[in-house]
């Protein structure tokens, strides 16, 4: 039988008093894709300039799954004491579209030789849109009046976090979005809608030398937190042989197994993938997900403040 996640959707509709979803678009390449979606504060470390496209297909083989496309553009300012950033993306789910485009700024402060911590805002805009007439419900000979038409508004939007680094450790908590206004809307807005829906980010890890080897080993944990669901920890190893290539695995509770590489086409192309085996019930509907990331950068020149750190064309944070 042909598994149709529209029905699914319609279940899932009926269940909570929003339309639209009360998830950010999810990765588990979310450093390469730039962790300055999840936490503005991060927005141009180092002394390279950074751009990177990126796809993510889930539950591969459901019609209607979710998908989820865009762009990030981040840079250095004022010889590393700053950094600009913008994010782009499109996040699909059956009848659902969420678009986005923010702009970063984070201001680093020198706290201790090595030490950084990052204070960062973010501000932009995310489109809804549902198409509700292409909903396949359970009954169609039953008309729905909610089913009758199509929603569409604009969510202007800010957010804030914190990352405190040194050259081989780091710790990241954010709150994409703080605040949001709805203007001239028809839609119920209050904290419980999808619109401000709070999730809150903690990310931190460390980076090891293997003696006697070319390699580092990157244990990592990525915490996130929303009032209407469980806890989700994502814990991740990852193994890098100097500047050529890494891999590793991450776990998602609740959700997947995860395997993750990173390849140095050159000093400055970095393609990235990942796997997700769904180890939850719902892989008996869904079949894992695919995620690709290409990755440009280069340096800028006449740095004064050096890189936090070491590494030049795979970043391991």
């Amino acid at each position: 039988m042909k598994h149709n996640i529209y029905t699914i959707l319609f279940i899932y509709f009926t269940l909570i008093t929003n339309m639209f979803s009360q998830q950010d678009p999810m990765f588990t390449k979310y450093m390469f894709i730039s962790d300055m979606m999840v936490n503005p504060a991060s927005t141009g470390r180092g002394d390279k300039t950074k751009t990177a496209i990126f796809y993510r297909n889930q539950w591969n083989g459901v019609q209607g799954a979710p998908t989820t496309a865009g762009l990030s553009c981040e840079m250095p300012l004022s010889d590393g004491s700053a950094g600009i950033g913008l994010n782009l993306y499109q996040d699909k789910i059956g009848f659902e579209t969420h678009s986005g485009f923010y702009v970063n700024y984070a201001y680093r402060l020198q706290l201790q030789k090595g030490i950084t911590l990052s204070l960062g805002i973010k501000g932009g805009m995310s489109f809804y849109q549902a198409n509700l007439t292409d909903a396949l419900t359970p009954e169609p000979q039953n008309f729905d009046p909610i089913f009758a038409s199509n929603n569409k508004v604009a969510v202007p939007k800010t957010g804030a976090g914190i990352f405190l680094a040194s050259s081989r450790t780091y710790f990241g908590f954010s709150v994409p979005v703080l605040a949001a206004l709805i203007p001239n809307s028809n839609f119920v807005f209050n904290d419980d809608n999808a619109y401000l829906s709070r999730h809150f980010y903690a990310t931190s890890g460390h980076i090891f030398d293997i003696p006697g080897t070319d390699l580092q080993l990157k244990p990592s944990i990525f915490l996130k937190y929303h009032k209407a669901a469980p806890l989700q920890l994502d814990f991740s190893a990852q193994l890098w042989y100097k500047d050529l290539f890494s891999f590793g695995l991450s776990y998602r509770t609740g959700d997947a197994i995860s395997a993750i590489t990173d390849i140095a086409i050159s000093k400055q192309f970095v393609f990235s993938y990942a796997y997700d085996y769904t180890n939850s019930e719902f892989r008996n509907i869904g079949q894992g997900a695919h995620e690709f990331i290409i990755t440009y950068l280069w340096a800028k020149k006449n740095m004064k403040v050096p890189s936090i750190h070491k590494f030049s064309t795979l970043p391991r944070f």
